[in-house]
């Protein structure tokens, strides 16, 4: 009779997400080679090899696809549980997972993070860092902060605040090649483009009556805002960035902002979104106290 442990199911879905038996072994504070042989044993279990191995690391074979749609119903399910017992008890324990955009990461929660898990010495936090939006439901993801993106009707968003976008580079960038005067001054700059999100690279102007949207293609491209920031900072050109994060580089002296009487005045909402029937339970409901904290900024006016 073929047996698992809940314990197996979390760490093949782990295994599945990282690819990678030493990164998994890190975040177990255990040697790579009691990962190896607990998913061998997974293997040795069902009679079926689950993951192809290579020195580039895992690879999902077919039936690991099959064993990984299992693993991770019945970790969802063992996850949903435990969320309705502590719910009674009004335990704060547990993990959850947050996906946040890049910027709003490095930026906001992560700064921010220690006093979270100071204040509730059991929860454990995830955060899954990227621009692109992730499907909560089928990965696994309790709280995913989005901005300028509406929820869907299983969702219920809890809005943190607002921002915009404004043009910004560095001190030295322009010392170099010059303060754009107008938006047609940029034609003669570098623009750093989102190599991700397209619609980002349509920048829009206020207050220009020949020129209303610039159509980016950028000399340099990145494929998240944090990185953007980074290389409007290295003085590789003007970037587009959230407007809130660059108030706080331009108060540094690390930035400066470019064409300030032309800026678009659209403001987007940032929300922090969570499925419908896990809003109150206790974890996720101090995570979102948590990050009413952090955004209070953006409820200021920008």
């Amino acid at each position: 009779m073929t047996e698992f442990s809940l314990q197996d199911f979390y760490l093949f879905v782990r295994l599945a997400e990282s690819l990678s038996v030493a990164a998994v072994a890190r975040e177990r504070n255990e040697h790579p080679s009691q990962v190896s042989r607990a998913l061998s044993r997974m293997e040795t279990e069902c009679g079926l090899r689950l993951f192809h191995r290579s020195t580039h690391g895992l690879s999902l074979t077919d039936d690991g696809c099959v064993f990984l749609e299992h693993a991770q119903r019945i970790s969802h399910n063992a996850s949903i549980l435990a969320d309705d017992l502590a719910s009674r008890s009004n335990r704060v324990s547990g993990l959850v997972r947050i996906s946040v955009p890049c910027i709003l990461a490095e930026y906001v929660l992560i700064p921010n993070l220690p006093d979270l898990v100071d204040r509730h010495a059991e929860l454990n936090v995830s955060l899954h860092i990227s621009d692109r939006q992730v499907d909560m439901s089928t990965e696994g993801i309790d709280i995913a902060i989005r901005a300028g993106i509406p929820p869907r009707d299983t969702h219920v968003a809890r809005k943190l605040g607002s921002h915009r976008r404004a043009l910004y580079a560095s001190p030295a960038y322009l010392a170099v090649r010059g303060m754009p005067r107008s938006p047609r001054d940029l034609v003669h700059h570098d623009l750093i483009a989102n190599a991700a999100v397209t619609a980002h690279n349509q920048w829009p102007f206020d207050g220009d009556n020949e020129l209303s949207t610039l159509p980016v293609a950028g000399r340099i491209l990145a494929d998240n805002t944090a990185a953007i920031v980074s290389l409007t900072r290295a003085n590789l050109g003007i970037g587009r960035i959230n407007k809130v994060i660059g108030k706080e580089l331009v108060a540094h002296g690390r930035l400066t902002q470019v064409l300030e009487d032309y800026e678009d005045t659209t403001e987007f909402d940032i929300a922090a979104v969570t499925l419908a029937p896990r809003n109150h339970v206790p974890k996720i409901s101090v995570c979102l106290d948590f990050l009413s904290e952090c955004f209070r900024k953006f409820r200021e006016d920008t």
